[in-house]
């Protein structure tokens, strides 16, 4: 059996296993509320498994070390973990922002806010609770005291991805002598077969591209995302 690794949400203390991530993690716990719609402050939990989870955004850590508006699909669990949901006050069960769900009928989509500017002597006093419900997370107030690793990287070419359609256009590119960078989001190669029974058919060319990451001309970038700075930029 694995070991177990403590985290906490919103206080509680949890605890997973190795490569769960947040959001597998809460799960596994029977927690399903991790947070709270934008605007009307409605119950929220988690619906997908990566990036593109709209839901499950939480705060990490707390100080000058804290992180506003990470993806609990995205975070694997570490020993000592802090996490907190956002967007809820006092308490995501409790949360006096849903108020906003029952006033939703005046707030159609489209609604014009600048009638909050009227009357002008009116503004300052709307003003303050306007910008106190603007944003989720919570910038940190000094500076990161930690270094992060980076490099530069020259290849021919870059593959964004790592399922099972990237590794075997990786594996085409090295046997044509090409320099080749893979960028993947998760902490596996495999994409959406990992969780599928013919992710063994695959598994015989994920090993074979680890074995060969850092020579033979490719390179394996896990937990990481591609942004891409253009000329016209």
């Amino acid at each position: 059996m694995d070991k177990k690794i403590s985290f906490t949400f919103d206080g509680k203390k949890y605890s997973g296993f190795k490569g769960d991530t947040l959001a597998s993690a809460l799960i596994r716990n029977g927690v399903f509320l991790v947070g709270r719609s934008f605007k009307y402050h409605r119950p929220r939990g988690i619906i997908s498994a990566g990036s593109e989870e709209p839901n499950a955004i939480v705060q990490l850590e707390s100080g000058e070390i804290t992180e506003p508006n990470v993806r609990a699909t995205e975070i694997e669990i570490y020993e000592g973990l802090h996490a907190t949901s956002q967007n809820n006050w006092p308490s995501l069960n409790l949360d006096f922002g849903s108020i906003n769900d029952l006033l939703s009928p005046f707030f159609p989509a489209g609604f014009y806010y600048k009638t909050f500017m009227w009357p002008p002597k009116f503004w300052k006093k709307y003003e303050y609770f306007i910008r106190r419900a603007a944003g989720l997370g919570k910038s940190p107030t000094k500076d990161d005291p930690h270094q992060y690793e980076h490099f530069h990287y020259h290849c021919d070419v870059l593959i964004v991805g790592g399922g099972i359609s990237g590794l075997y256009a990786t594996k085409l590119l090295l046997k044509a002598n090409l320099k080749v960078l893979v960028i993947e989001q998760s902490p596996e190669l495999g994409g959406q077969y990992l969780n599928t029974d013919s992710f063994k058919t695959h598994e015989v060319i994920i090993k074979e591209l680890e074995e060969h990451n850092n020579k033979d001309n490719l390179k394996i970038v896990k937990n990481s995302t591609v942004f891409a700075y253009m000329h016209s930029n």
